[in-house]
């Protein structure tokens, strides 16, 4: 065991940021002088982490939006690599998600004998088949989030475990008072909608203007409907400006914060429909992308759904809007049957709450830790 070991983390999202942060705390419990370092954001930052590159950049979703960076994708991966071989080599590197540019850097960790644990493994069971062989013979370890996921890697070298879902650790289970009723139309009570439109740039320019239009008719027919919308960074200050305009509260604070407090909302695809859903929230799921974007996704991706509710229950339990289907009449007549039938409101949050049986208590925080921990020694 290195007395000062050095354990390098890529984590390029804000999913991958909160998850990550959650490790390097633990990890800093069982290997105090660890120095822990590398690509992630503020939350990582604030429990220890050194930032070696701005995480802002690394935040973008879809092809075009990935080949206008490349140049700085291109320079990252090579700076990161020259700081692998000669400035700090680490003793571990962990890859969080964000497996379009930890592929190549789980490669040349390789390359150079670092040990790679990988933690919140790419979706090889909606696409791109070939990626669970290529992680399978590279990294050292594979930490998986769903429990059926570990099937795709069982038959190459890597062990591979499921660690729990990180989202089960750090939010409260369903209670009663958090089984909100649908708002029939003469009820007085407020009903909280929110919208979530994403965290990168493009995809709230795709979401935000339509998510709110749906939320502007939905209260116009029910006065009673309270809406707030998520905001993450800074961008697009423009869009969030004209919803404020409009009469809608803009949320700065944590996402988990503002869905416990919420009835509905409208949620672009991605780790907040599962948030939401441990949180007992029913929602519509909707998602749009650039048509090139969209035509690629479509070619490849194998599964009927994409909000993550759906997925990991194996049907539809939660209503979704898919790219020419997003337009502001579908997303209000998706929602207004849960405003309006109560017992339709009812049998989703109950279909929500069987969600967390299927993911298990285990602390996925505490077990990459382990797993950091040992590939050490």
């Amino acid at each position: 065991m290195p007395n000062k070991p050095s354990i390098m983390f890529i984590a390029g999202e804000p999913s991958g940021d909160r998850h990550a942060s959650a490790v390097i705390r633990k990890l800093k419990n069982i290997c105090p002088n660890a120095d822990t370092w590398g690509v992630g954001g503020p939350l990582m930052a604030e429990a220890g982490f050194t930032q070696v590159m701005p995480f802002e950049p690394f935040n973008r979703m879809g092809y075009l939006e990935v080949i206008s960076g490349l140049p700085f994708f291109l320079n990252a991966k090579k700076t990161l690599t020259n700081m692998m071989k000669t400035l700090r080599r680490p003793n571990v590197l962990v890859c969080v998600d964000y497996s379009g540019f930890n592929m190549p850097m789980m490669k040349a960790a390789r390359k150079l004998g670092i040990p790679v644990v990988w933690y919140i493994a790419p979706m090889v069971w909606a696409w791109k088949r070939k990626r669970a062989k290529t992680l399978g013979e590279q990294a050292s370890h594979i930490a998986v989030i769903f429990p059926f996921e570990a099937q795709y890697f069982s038959p190459y070298p890597a062990p591979v475990t499921f660690v729990g879902n990180p989202l089960t650790e750090s939010l409260p289970p369903i209670d009663a008072s958090m089984q909100k009723k649908g708002l029939p139309s003469s009820s007085n009570q407020t009903f909280n909608l929110s919208i979530i439109p994403g965290s990168r740039p493009q995809e709230i320019k795709n979401m935000l203007g339509v998510m709110a239009d749906a939320a502007l008719m939905l209260r116009e027919k029910y006065p009673h409907i309270k809406i707030t919308v998520s905001r993450f960074g800074k961008s697009n200050d423009d869009l969030f400006n004209l919803a404020a305009e409009r009469g809608i509260d803009i949320f700065t604070g944590p996402l988990s914060e503002l869905l416990k407090n919420s009835d509905l909302a409208f949620i672009t695809s991605g780790t907040a429909t599962l948030e939401a859903a441990l949180l007992g929230v029913p929602m519509v799921v909707a998602y749009r992308t650039s048509p090139l974007s969209y035509a690629i996704y479509k070619k490849f991706v194998k599964i009927k759904h994409i909000g993550l509710p759906n997925i990991v229950a194996g049907g539809e339990i939660v209503p979704e809007c898919i790219q020419n289907d997003v337009n502001p009449q579908n997303l209000f007549e998706k929602s207004d049957k849960f405003v309006s039938s109560p017992p339709y409101y009812e049998a989703t949050v109950k279909n929500l709450s069987a969600l967390r049986m299927q993911l298990g208590e285990k602390k996925a925080s505490e077990e990459v830790a382990n797993i950091i921990y040992s590939c050490l020694g």
